[in-house]
């Protein structure tokens, strides 16, 4: 079974025309296609207009579309015009500013870019893993490396930092780093993480100064909140790309 996925900014609220349009385009497909909206954590099947118009998607929201069945690859191409008229499809590089400046905009403190995230196409183990992270965090806000990583394992030691099937967030607070920084890896093959609930895909790491005051790692705990969520963290291991992957974690930073 095929599966693709698009995700997209909303440049404007669904209207009850583009609901129309998007169940139209559903009914053309065998394929089941799922609309949700990450922001909002809800999620309806894209055939069904009344649902559409109860998620209420206003301007601004991040939204995706599942596409899974025979012809997903034939409805992805079709779906790809759709979510042009409507929002901002994030697939490129260039694509992934517009999340970043909404992380720089709210929280200033927070370092996120693309360059910050990677994808392993290769079979690696946990501490591969948990290396390659931390090489992606800028090298300029770490403080000290090997004390980084000696927290970073302690850490690991304690409990298996999984949240959900398929996703893990290992996270340190330690004063090798200078400011609340995240790194994200996700994996061709899944990896062994030690835990009950199996392999994992996607992993993000939290690298946390010491001292922060309470409102500055209320980002943190949102972001957690949300990958709790079947909705968020689905759309998340689904996103075949870095800049749909960084919108969607920012989008939980900050919603």
């Amino acid at each position: 079974m095929l599966t693709r996925e698009l995700t997209f900014c909303c440049r404007q609220g669904l209207t009850i025309t583009q609901a129309k349009q998007l169940c139209r385009l559903a009914g053309l497909f065998k394929s089941h296609i799922q609309f949700v909206n990450v922001t909002r954590h809800q999620s309806v099947a894209a055939a069904n207009q009344l649902a559409l118009l109860t998620l209420a998607t206003q301007p601004g929201d991040l939204c995706q579309l599942l596409i899974e069945g025979l012809d997903a690859e034939l409805a992805h191409m079709a779906f790809t015009c759709w979510c042009g008229e409507l929002g901002q499809p994030l697939g490129r590089p260039a694509t992934a500013a517009q999340a970043e400046q909404r992380l720089c905009g709210t929280l200033p403190d927070y370092c996120f870019t693309l360059a910050q995230l990677g994808h392993a196409s290769a079979p690696i183990d946990k501490a591969l893993a948990l290396r390659v992270l931390v090489d992606l965090l800028p090298a300029e806000l770490v403080r000290d490396r090997p004390a980084l990583e000696q927290a970073i394992g302690a850490r690991e030691q304690l409990a298996a930092t999984i949240i959900r099937p398929g996703l893990a967030m290992p996270h340190v607070i330690c004063p090798a780093i200078r400011q609340p920084s995240l790194s994200l890896l996700s994996s061709a093959e899944p990896i062994e993480w030690g835990s009950p609930l199996g392999p994992v895909e996607t992993i993000i790491l939290l690298a946390i100064p010491t001292g922060l005051a309470p409102e500055q790692l209320r980002p943190l705990t949102r972001l957690a909140r949300a990958l709790m969520d079947e909705t968020v963290s689905t759309a998340l291991l689904r996103a075949s790309s870095s800049p749909a992957r960084q919108a969607i974690v920012i989008d939980a930073l900050l919603s």
